[in-house]
């Protein structure tokens, strides 16, 4: 894994880019890291292919264990997944009251008909509609802004 964070360290330094943005910077860098691990697990495969004619070399890997780059995958995958859930928890912390209240309604509503819970709670099903439009843009604005 050294050797790898280390070969993407060098070829971060050689590629000399000027970026316009510090997320710009980052998404770059996580596509050479990425990159990189995928060539070393690719090279480490040949090689094992290679010497496999005297299956004593190397053993094979079970079908079921994880390659070192599915786990490196799975891993950038639940980071991106945290960070833009952190996003939208702090986009839905910026609303109304109502928009949220809206939201609320829209997305937890027990399988229980939004005409229903409009009518309880007084408020026109229209209102809600528009403030959960509302709403959505205002979180979709936001993760446009910082680049997700």
């Amino acid at each position: 894994m050294d050797d790898v964070l280390q070969e993407a360290f060098v070829k971060l330094l050689e590629s000399k880019k000027h970026f316009s943005s510090p997320n710009e910077a980052y998404n770059y860098m996580r596509k050479v890291v990425l990159n990189t691990s995928i060539d070393h697990y690719r090279c480490l495969r040949r090689r094992q292919k290679a010497y496999s004619v005297n299956p004593g070399n190397f053993s094979s890997p079970s079908s079921d264990a994880p390659s070192p780059l599915n786990l490196l995958i799975e891993k950038e995958k639940g980071a991106v997944k945290n960070s833009i859930l952190e996003e939208v928890r702090k986009s839905l912390g910026e609303l109304t009251p109502e928009q949220r209240e809206a939201i609320d309604i829209a997305f937890n509503r027990d399988h229980r008909k939004i005409k229903d819970i409009c009518t309880e709670k007084g408020i026109p099903y229209s209102t809600i509609r528009s403030r959960v439009t509302a709403g959505i843009d205002h979180i979709r604005r936001r993760l446009t802004i910082k680049g997700i």
